[in-house]
């Protein structure tokens, strides 16, 4: 198909200064912070490493929140497929929160080309990815455009109205660069309307939703959550997921205020190291708590009133049995677990200000009403008092179900498409 006057205009004014050009980007972005000194050559299309042998399915993304849905996908497809490598390749640079603390083991990661052809055909040249999924809101058109030369499969998904910045003086450059892509997978209908529009064929394009971010549900013995529903009965209960020792005092002060509202109120506490269980437990005891201690077969009776959680692997019990998750680390820092651990089994999520490389993931729950931030230990107390209200619960907890489920179905049908692609070219 012919390339738009606006796209040939722009691929060809690019070929003059390229280089200087991307010099001058990198030396830019290495002032603001917004590049990676040590890895300065992946913008000129340089490889981290050699391209591992078989079938390789490129991932992009701009950012950490435009790859919030890649650890599941990436999971989800390996599942399908054990023989499938996976390079995720990203625009932009957070040093705060870095995108490899985030996905799975062994995934190859590396920064997108600057848009121009030398360092996009020295990426694509060593990559040679199989298939491309596209998650970024605002195109690289020389990078799209050449991909789509070299005969490489590609996929939009979570897609919205893509962004113009740098070129809204040509037109039509953006109706081109969809026209590369063989499914365009839309974030909604809000989307998928606009992205007609722009001239995308309605038989190419769905409305999906946004990938699923977070990890498939733990799971949990049925028969032990049964039972352990069974003698919770009607008990307010809350947890803390992974809490670290620096707030243990802190939960267990909010234990004792929010006691004087609800007395019948369960706190149960997971340590963020199992091993701390015995020794915290003997010291609440000894100042005059009701203690139940999992890894000694205790249950959580009536008259318990904290019940330490130190058996490995159990979280997905305790997120099913409480209607609300603090999510330890938050509050004092240190390893902090994904918010959506929780989400996904209906559980309301509270946290603090230190999210560590779930930053982005806390703050979409929070957008869709599933979760709530706190700054201290006083707000905490405020926000478990107030969520002992079943009314309000109930509408975060409904909030995390939906967030994940319309994940999930979103995630199904990228999962359904790469591998019909990847057949279908004899990957």
């Amino acid at each position: 198909m012919a390339k738009r006057p606006g796209l040939s205009v722009y691929l060809a004014s690019q070929k003059l200064r390229a280089r200087s050009r991307a010099e001058a980007r990198l030396k830019r972005g290495l002032a603001e912070g917004s590049e990676d000194v040590t890895r300065a050559a992946e913008r000129f299309g340089k490889p981290r490493c050699d391209r591992p042998v078989g079938p390789l399915v490129w991932l992009h993304a701009g950012n950490e929140v435009e790859a919030l849905g890649f650890p599941e996908l990436i999971d989800r497809l390996a599942e399908e497929r054990d023989d499938l490598n996976f390079l995720v390749t990203t625009s932009g640079h957070d040093p705060d929160h870095p995108l490899e603390a985030r996905l799975p083991p062994n995934i190859i990661l590396q920064y997108a080309p600057y848009d121009h052809a030398d360092a996009v055909d020295t990426f694509l040249g060593h990559w040679k990815p199989d298939i491309c999924l596209w998650a970024e809101n605002r195109f690289e058109p020389g990078l799209i455009d050449r991909a789509a030369k070299a005969g490489l499969p590609m996929i939009l998904v979570d897609a919205r109205v893509p962004d113009r910045p740098g070129w809204r003086w040509l037109p039509g450059i953006r109706r081109s660069l969809l026209r590369h892509f063989e499914h365009v997978l839309a974030g909604d209908t809000a989307a998928r309307d606009g992205l007609i529009a722009l001239g995308v064929d309605s038989q190419r394009v769905e409305a999906v939703g946004f990938l699923q971010e977070g990890t498939a549900p733990l799971t949990c013995s049925q028969a032990e959550r049964d039972m352990l529903a069974e003698e919770l009965a009607a008990r307010p209960v809350w947890f803390a997921a992974g809490a670290d020792p620096g707030e243990f005092e802190d939960l267990v002060r909010i234990q004792q205020q929010v006691m004087r509202r609800s007395h019948r109120l369960l706190l149960i506490l997971a340590p963020r190291d199992p091993a701390d269980g015995p020794g915290l437990a003997r010291a609440l005891e000894s100042d005059g708590w009701v203690v139940g201690l999992r890894s000694v077969e205790d249950e959580p009776e009536p008259d318990v009133e904290i019940f330490i959680a130190d058996v490995p692997g159990e979280f997905g019990l305790w997120y099913r049995l409480a209607p609300m998750s603090f999510m330890g680390g938050t509050l004092a820092g240190g390893a902090v677990r994904n918010p959506y651990e929780a989400a996904a089994l209906g559980s309301a999520v509270l946290f603090g200000p230190k999210t560590g490389p779930w930053r982005e993931s806390f703050e979409r729950l929070r957008g869709a009403g599933a979760a709530r931030s706190v700054e201290d230990g006083k707000m905490l107390s405020r926000a478990v008092e107030h969520l002992l209200a079943p009314d309000q619960v109930a509408h975060m907890a409904a909030a995390a179900w939906d967030v994940t489920t319309n994940g999930a179905e979103a995630t199904d049908r990228v999962v359904e498409i790469t591998l019909d692609t990847l057949d279908r070219v004899g990957a």
